[in-house]
């Protein structure tokens, strides 16, 4: 698979193939990308990085590709940036918002009974713990 501009991948296809080698090729625009995707309000440079997925990706050789595989790839590389997602908040607001979910999570074991809030999140429940302990020290 080959991602780049016209000029790279003719070039490439030349080098490769020859002039008079038959040959079938399958093109993906960017164009084509954001068509598909239209409905998940998706950006050029959402489109682009698709594109290049589509280069690396090889498991659309023996399958295909269509519309609900560039969703699944939209969808995969949104969730991949969310989580490699850094935010930088003070530590003063940071505590804060922890007390509020504290105090929610007592709320919740007040009204679901003792442990109810670490039974409906546990990740969360430890999260916090964490966070608070490293504000601590």
């Amino acid at each position: 698979m080959m991602h780049g501009n016209l000029k790279e991948v003719c070039t490439h296809l030349m080098e490769s193939f020859g002039e008079d080698s038959p040959v079938a090729v399958l093109v993906w625009t960017l164009e084509d990308v954001m068509d598909s995707a239209e409905c998940m309000d998706i950006t050029e440079k959402e489109a682009g990085r698709v594109l290049e997925f589509i280069a690396e990706d090889g498991d659309h050789r023996r399958y295909g590709i269509g519309r609900d595989e560039v969703r699944d790839m939209l969808t995969n590389l949104r969730e991949d940036e969310a989580q490699a997602r850094e935010v930088t908040v003070s530590a003063r607001a940071l505590a804060q918002v922890l007390r509020v979910a504290g105090d929610f999570m007592r709320l919740e074991d007040a009204q679901g009974g003792e442990g109810a809030a670490v039974r409906l999140w546990p990740e969360e429940h430890e999260a916090i713990r964490k966070v608070m302990d490293a504000l601590k020290g």
